[in-house]
């Protein structure tokens, strides 16, 4: 099996499930991380992989939403929720 994806970028480098929980921790914030960035560096992983990892990358839509929605509450903080986006 191949490795893992991690991301490298001029802030953060490690696991993306890290820098979700850095983030939700306030540790780092989201406006350091450029969301375009994180998805090309993932689809360029993918690209070399033999074969589309299901699990990986449903693991990596859902981290990859949370980082948007967190991200979007910090660009637009009168934005309201409905109660589904509010169980997340």
């Amino acid at each position: 099996m191949s490795e893992k994806f991690s991301l490298q970028t001029a802030s953060y480098q490690g696991p993306l499930e890290a820098l979700l929980d850095l983030i939700e921790a306030r540790k780092m914030s989201i406006t350091d991380i450029s969301l375009a960035e994180v998805c090309d560096a993932y689809l360029g992983y993918v690209e070399k992989l033999p074969a589309l990892p299901l699990g990986e990358t449903s693991q990596f839509i859902l981290v990859a939403s949370t980082l948007l929605l967190i991200k979007s509450r910090t660009l637009l903080p009168s934005m309201e929720l409905s109660e589904d986006e509010r169980e997340t």
